[in-house]
């Protein structure tokens, strides 16, 4: 068995939109994600969050699951949308108490509440004013955030602002397969500064209300390469490698953004921006999948698309290559750009494959329990070569709304019947509350990858 540091912070993950439902409770306003689930053909077979796993009226017996697993640290979001029903004016009491609540049966079972303030629910009335190619959308931000930790902050010692602020514009402004659906290089563009501009004024609003909460990054970071030998190829991964990763990263750690998009993106920097953004964050947490194959594509805004991996390798029904020595791979990338490093966490990591409750009432998902072997033993490789990794967050808890992909893409250790709401712990729950209770992990031989 190899053993994780005394101390280290084992942890799920979830996201509002995904798993709350009770779209229309409480005063909650209507989201981008509303919208976007219920304009046909946007969503596989026409799935919304109107209900999804219903973890609004379910708190209780959630908690009571993470409780089981043995986790300490439970990463959620607060929905904007459920604070400030159109983005901004006065706070809505209700929606306030959830999370209220939710945080006190956090910490009643023991275990500690971690905030993402945003997790792609942006209010539609917001959207409608522009959205994140709106700069004022990052003031406004700012308040909703100020508000929640004013409230929260007494019991709440990590939070963060932007889950994965790389991949939204990449998905909802790039390809607009994700909400809003727009497909705009400026817009992009503009999105992306107006993202970075809302972390550091939601970090120097939330270090205003209580300067020992942890601020952290939540990014979600792959190492890139080119899916094929050439030089579009080549040229294709460098801007793949700086739309994905570098024009988040770059601005938050090293205060300026990579040079192969810097004067595209000149024109929306105002005086004092990059010094507002570039505030070092008290954590860096990092969403680790897969590594990613990038390709040229003329018909994508920035010319380039990332694509499946080569060659016949073992993938997740995402068709995202498993393959646990790309987290490694892109701890040594973080190293070697950005120096040493803030504590890293593993914010999220997990695999959706095609599971189902068997004649036994059981949902045996050895492929999962597999992966997590799997990439477990790489945080522990990165421990070993230095690299100061104090926690791991599975995603996620249960299986949910995934986007717009619908209820197909099943990632939870938890599998939910989303027509009755049962849960079932799966397969891949009880290994890793094994994992969790010894505090570690057999060693694991992956099959060899092609690369």
């Amino acid at each position: 068995m190899r053993r994780f540091p005394d101390g280290f912070v084992w942890g799920t993950a979830a996201s509002a939109y995904q798993i709350e439902g009770a779209v229309h409770a409480d005063g909650r306003g209507t989201s981008v994600w509303d919208t976007f689930s219920h304009t046909p053909g946007l969503t596989r077979n026409g799935a919304t969050g109107d209900v999804t796993c219903d973890h609004y009226h379910r708190v209780p017996e959630d908690v009571a699951l993470m409780r089981k697993l043995g986790v300490g640290a439970y990463r959620f979001s607060t929905a904007w949308p459920r604070i400030f029903a159109t983005g901004k004016g006065r706070p809505n009491e209700a929606g306030l108490a959830f999370y209220d609540r939710l945080v006190d049966v956090l910490l009643g079972a023991g275990i500690d509440p971690w905030v993402c303030l945003h997790h792609w629910d942006m209010p539609q009335a917001l959207e409608d004013a522009g959205g994140w190619r709106n700069r004022d959308t990052a003031y406004r931000f700012a308040d909703y955030c100020q508000t929640v930790m004013e409230r929260l902050g007494d019991r709440v010692h990590h939070s963060a602002p932007i889950n994965e602020p790389n991949v939204l514009p990449w998905v909802a402004y790039d390809m607009g397969v994700h909400a809003p659906g727009a497909r705009s290089r400026p817009e992009t563009l503009a999105a992306i500064h107006h993202i970075n501009m809302a972390h550091g004024l939601c970090t120097q609003a939330i270090r205003a209300v209580d300067a020992d909460i942890k601020q952290g990054l939540i990014i979600s970071l792959g190492p890139v390469h080119p899916a094929d030998d050439g030089e579009d190829y080549e040229r294709a991964a460098e801007m793949v490698d700086c739309v994905w990763r570098r024009v988040m990263c770059d601005p938050i750690m090293l205060g300026r953004y990579p040079e192969l998009l810097a004067d595209e993106l000149a024109p929306f920097i105002q005086s004092g921006d990059m010094d507002l953004i570039g505030v070092r964050p008290d954590y860096f947490g990092m969403n680790h999948y897969n590594r990613m194959y990038a390709a040229p594509d003329p018909d994508r805004i920035f010319g380039v698309q990332d694509v499946p991996p080569p060659g016949d390798v073992p993938v997740t029904e995402m068709q995202w290559q498993i393959d646990p020595s790309a987290m490694v791979e892109q701890f040594e990338d973080l190293k070697e750009r950005y120096g040493d490093l803030p504590p890293i966490y593993i914010t999220e990591n997990g695999a959706a494959f095609d599971d189902n409750v068997g004649p036994d009432g059981a949902v045996d998902d050895q492929d999962r329990a597999d992966y997590f072997s799997g990439y477990l033993n790489a945080v522990l490789d990165g421990l070993e070569r230095g690299f100061d990794v104090r926690g791991y967050f599975v995603w996620s808890l249960m299986d949910n709304f995934e986007w717009a992909e619908g209820y197909e893409k099943k990632f939870g250790i938890v599998h939910v019947d989303f027509d009755s709401l049962k849960r079932t712990p799966k397969a891949s729950f009880h290994h890793l509350s094994r994992i969790i209770g010894e505090n570690a992990v057999a060693e694991f031989e992956p099959a060899p990858q092609d690369r």
